[in-house]
């Protein structure tokens, strides 16, 4: 008897997914620039009791609707406003889509598809780290698959089952008040897909789905805010999100995240690795089987048309395909429990040897970029390539899927080494920290054009510009900004002093304090 099939091996690994989705949340700042303006819009909104409109440093956020704010704010409730507070309902909101596609996979698959299907996603580095992050897409990525998974539950049912239609539709539109219509679309284009497909008939399916009181619960869930939004800013909200963070997000390249169509198979090639590697020959199975499950044909729809969608989009991101991953997964719990054990082979031999050669690749990485504080870490990377080689010798003992498990615990184990040593020796350079024993205790901050927004979140208050409050400027008042923005700094007719230069992480540019004299 496999491990997996032990009666108590299902806590277990659901306790495992749940340590790794919690760990280390709060012990490295909030900093990346996302994060930073989020989980400040979100402060700013509890500070200010503001239900409706989003703000950041007092002015409008229009980048997102505001379900991941109303998370943010009750994680600030109980933890304070922090980073714990602000990562918490992320992190839980991974942890139970690993744990709804564990248990939902093992109860229609078998306990051998449920196990590998969640074992991809705690082995793929990026789920673990877009859980660790304060941004909307970890309830954009649950939700979806909360509304396909009951959907699927409601055409397993001959349609009878209007309570999953409609359990589908509430997910559906906590899913777009995450991020607004593009869930809508990935969705709505997914289901006419299937539809088209299927061998029920079109219409009847399509009037089974024209169910009243599940468009009602869509619509109670989505239209409140949006109405209320659209009331509130005379429609500017709307339209700056709908044209300019959606329409002109797709139809071109924003914030220099451009480039080729190919970018979005990498990103899922990368992202979800070592799973990745079977993906290809799992979908191209899962296309010629005549009696495909519903399952796992949804999943495959959603996941093709979600990689078409974002190929011709104009801005790319690796978050943008993140949506994919949990059906990517069950795909690959089937696609391995349906088979022989000759299907680890390959990918068991590939994984150990990549776990092997990344921390080694880290390490000269480091050491170009002069991150001394990785360097000095190296050490630890010895566990990930230990269970590499661990892998690689039992996958020459022909145990090939003992081998597949083993692989993907040296990546496991490589996320939790990033979580717990790299992340916060990162952070320890981050200018914000650096300098805080410079703003801590400052009453008066001010900024001058651009300046790091994790500032906002880490003084905890709204930092006012130069310019609108010029004449109460004085004698010790601290100015934040940037180098690009000095190059204006006859604008400033201030006699400064500079008293902190350093540079952003993951930005190119360089974050300046000035104190006036």
């Amino acid at each position: 008897m496999n491990v997996y099939e032990k009666k108590w091996f299902p806590f277990v690994f659901i306790g495992m997914g749940l340590f790794l989705h919690l760990l280390a949340i709060g012990d490295y700042s909030i900093y990346i620039l996302d994060e930073a303006k989020n989980a400040a819009a979100a402060m700013e909104m509890r500070q200010n009791k503001e239900w409706i409109l989003p703000t950041f440093n007092g002015m409008p956020r229009y980048d997102k609707p505001p379900l991941h704010y109303y998370f943010f704010m009750l994680g600030y409730e109980l933890f304070g406003v922090n980073a714990l507070g602000a990562r918490f309902f992320p992190a839980l909101a991974g942890w139970v889509c690993f744990t709804m596609v564990y248990l939902y996979t093992s109860s229609m698959y078998g306990k051998r598809a449920g196990f590998f299907a969640g074992l991809a996603l705690l082995a793929s580095i990026h789920w673990v780290v877009q859980f660790h992050l304060a941004v909307p897409d970890p309830f954009l990525i649950l939700f979806i698959f909360l509304s396909i998974i009951f959907y699927e539950r409601f055409v397993s049912s001959s349609f009878k089952s209007k309570v999953c239609l409609r359990t589908s539709g509430l997910f559906l539109g906590l899913a777009t008040l995450s991020k607004g219509p593009i869930a809508l679309i990935l969705v709505g284009f997914s289901v006419l897909v299937f539809m088209a497909i299927d061998r029920k008939p079109f219409w009847s399916h399509f009037k089974a789905i024209l169910d009243f009181k599940a468009i009602a619960l869509f619509m109670t869930i989505v239209l409140p805010w949006y109405v209320l939004i659209g009331l509130k800013t005379e429609g500017l909200w709307l339209r700056e999100f709908v044209f300019h963070h959606n329409i002109n997000r797709f139809s071109s390249a924003m914030e220099g995240h451009g480039g080729g169509f190919y970018l979005t198979f990498l990103f899922v090639l990368i992202g979800f690795f070592p799973a990745s590697l079977v993906v290809y020959v799992a979908l191209k199975r899962a296309l010629l089987y005549r009696n495909l499950p519903t399952l796992i044909k949804l999943g495959s729809i959603f996941s093709i048309i979600t990689l078409l969608f974002f190929m011709v989009s104009g801005t790319k991101l690796p978050n943008y395909t993140a949506p994919v991953y949990p059906f990517l997964a069950i795909i690959v719990g089937w696609y391995f429990a349906n088979g022989q054990v000759q299907r680890f082979k390959q990918p068991a031999y590939y994984s150990s040897l990549f776990i092997i050669l990344l921390p080694l690749g880290l390490f000269i990485v480091s050491r170009n970029i002069e991150i001394k504080e990785i360097e000095s870490l190296s050490f630890w990377f010895l566990i990930p390539a230990l269970l590499g080689l661990a892998a690689l010798r039992i996958a020459y003992g022909n145990k090939w899927e003992l081998a597949w498990t083993v692989g993907n615990l040296g990546f496991v184990a490589f996320s939790i080494i990033l979580l717990i040593q790299v992340f916060p020796a990162i952070d320890h350079k981050n200018p914000v920290l650096k300098a805080k024993s410079i703003w801590k205790d400052q009453p008066r901050i001010f900024h001058f054009e651009s300046f790091n927004p994790a500032f906002v979140f880490n003084t905890n208050k709204r930092i006012p510009s130069v310019p609108n409050n010029f004449i109460h400027l004085k004698r010790g008042d601290l100015i934040l900004t940037n180098q690009k923005s000095l190059v204006n700094n006859e604008e400033l007719k201030l006699k400064t002093s500079l008293v902190f230069e350093g540079d952003d992480l993951f930005e190119n540019t360089v974050t300046v304090i000035l104190r006036v004299e």
